[in-house]
C-alpha cells in the first residue's frame, strides 16, 4: 500500500558527512518555459541529501542532513516562475533542513545532480523538473507556501477536469465492539453508522465521492480502516464517534486531530482506550529501511497534521452555529485511527451518550442532520480554502 503513495531516493553527495554542520546558503529557481524548471540549493560544503516523492497531492521533499538555513535562504521570496505551486522550508529536527516543492501532478519528471565549487560558485545540488501537462495559468509563491494565481492563461486544447474529492467516513466500532452504551441502552456503533449514512447522502449531493469503512454492523480493525482510506485514495478521513464519561453531567461535541502528546489527561485516556491494536501510522514499514519510516512519520507531523487541524478548525466554526461544544473543542490525542501520513484525518465525538439529554438528541434524525450539514459546510470550506485544486 505504501508503494502507491511514496517513492524514495537516497543518495550521498561526494562521500561521508563532514564533521561540522553545513549551511544552505541560498535557494534559486529558474524556468526556461512553463514546462521546465530548475531548482538549485547552494551549500557551504558537501552534504547528505534525501529525496522523498509523495503523491496526493504531488510533492518533492528535499531533506538536507546536518545543515541549517542561512538568513538569506530561510527568508527567500520567489518570483513567479514555471509550474511550481509553492516552495516551503522548515526544520523538522535539529539536524535536518527541509525544502518541499509542490508539484502540479504526479507525472512531473525529476532529474538531479551535484556540482562541485567553481570560481565563485559554491557546492550546488541541482534538481531539473519537467512537466508536459499544459498549465492553466502559473502561480506566485514564497517560502511560506502562500500562493496566488496569475491572470495569464496558457493556451491548451485539453480542458483540465477537476478530480472529484474523495471523503472517507468511518463509523466507529461495529460488530462485537458496541462502543459506548447509553443510559437508554443504545449502542454507539449503531449511532455512528446512521450518522455516516446520512452524511454520505449530503456529501454526495455536494459533489463528493464518499466511501464508508463499513456500511453494516461488522467490526473493522483500526489498521483496516486506514488501509481502506488508502485504497480509496481518500482526500479526507472523518471518524465518527460518541463519547461517554463517568459523570452524567459531561456534555458537548469535540473533534480530535493526531498528536503524540494529548492536549489533556482525558484525551490521553480516551485515545489509550480506543487504540486496541496500535499501529505505526497505519502502515507496515517493516520491509523498508528505518530512515523511510522516520521520514514518513516526520512528514506526517508537518503537512498532514497541519491539514487535519485546518479541517478540524472549520468543523468547530460550523458546529458552533448549531450545537453545544466542549470548551476548547478542537483537541489532540494519539488515536491510532488518525495516524495516516497521507490522508488528513479527524475524529468527531458527536456528544455524550452518558448524558441523558444528549443521548436523546443524538437519537433524533433532525439533530443529526444539523451535525451532518455542519460537517459538509466545513468540508466545502476546507477544500476551497486550504487545498490546492
Amino acid at each position: 500500500m505504501l508503494k502507491r503513495f511514496v517513492f524514495l531516493l537516497f543518495f550521498m553527495l561526494f562521500g561521508s558527512m563532514p564533521a561540522v554542520a553545513q549551511q544552505i546558503q541560498d535557494l534559486r529557481l529558474s524556468a526556461s518555459d512553463n514546462q521546465n524548471v530548475r531548482f538549485v540549493v547552494d551549500l557551504s560544503d558537501r552534504a547528505e541529501i534525501k529525496l522523498l516523492r509523495l503523491n496526493n497531492p504531488a510533492r518533492l521533499v528535499i531533506d538536507v542532513e546536518n545543515a541549517s538555513f542561512s538568513a538569506v535562504a530561510k527568508n527567500k521570496q520567489f518570483e513567479t516562475k514555471g509550474f511550481l505551486s509553492a516552495i516551503r522550508t522548515g526544520t523538522p529536527t535539529l539536524s535536518v533542513s527541509r525544502i518541499v516543492l509542490d508539484l502540479p501532478s504526479d507525472d512531473v519528471e525529476e532529474k538531479h545532480f551535484t556540482l562541485a565549487p567553481q570560481a565563485n560558485a559554491p557546492w550546488r545540488f541541482v534538481i531539473d523538473l519537467k512537466n508536459d501537462t499544459p498549465q492553466i495559468g502559473v502561480k506566485a509563491f514564497s517560502n511560506n507556501a502562500q500562493s496566488v494565481a496569475t491572470t495569464t492563461p496558457v493556451p491548451a486544447q485539453k480542458k483540465s477536469v477537476a478530480k472529484k474529492k474523495i471523503v472517507m467516513l468511518d463509523p466507529g466500532h461495529g460488530g462485537q465492539d458496541p462502543g459506548a452504551i447509553s443510559r437508554s441502552g443504545k449502542y454507539e456503533k449503531d449511532l455512528t453508522l446512521k450518522m455516516a449514512k446520512e452524511t454520505k447522502v449530503l456529501l454526495e449531493k455536494a459533489g463528493y465521492k464518499v466511501v464508508l469503512t463499513r456500511d453494516k454492523d461488522y467490526y473493522v480493525t483500526l489498521r483496516g480502516r486506514i488501509e481502506k482510506a488508502h485504497k480509496a485514495n481518500a482526500d479526507l478521513f472523518i471518524s465518527l464517534h460518541a463519547d461517554s464519561a463517568a459523570s452524567s453531567s459531561a456534555k458537548g461535541l469535540s473533534i480530535y486531530t493526531i498528536s503524540e502528546k494529548a492536549s489533556d489527561q482525558e484525551a490521553a485516556a480516551l485515545a489509550e482506550k480506543a487504540n486496541k491494536d496500535d499501529i505505526l501510522f497505519g502502515m507496515d514499514l517493516s520491509e523498508y529501511q528505518p530512515e523511510v519510516g522516520n521520514i514518513l512519520i516526520d512528514f506526517a507531523k508537518t503537512y498532514t497534521m497541519d491539514q487535519s487541524a485546518k479541517y478540524a478548525d472549520e468543523v468547530v466554526k460550523e458546529m458552533t452555529k448549531e450545537v453545544t461544544l466542549r470548551p476548547k473543542a478542537h483537541r489532540y490525542a494519539g488515536f491510532a485511527v488518525l495516524k495516516s501520513p497521507n490522508v488528513p484525518s479527524v475524529l468527531l465525538e458527536m456528544g455524550y451518550l452518558s448524558n441523558k439529554d444528549e443521548d436523546k438528541l443524538l437519537q433524533k434524525e433532525n439533530y443529526r442532520a444539523k451535525l451532518s450539514k455542519a460537517l459538509v459546510r466545513a468540508v466545502n470550506t476546507y477544500f476551497t480554502k486550504h487545498v490546492e485544486q
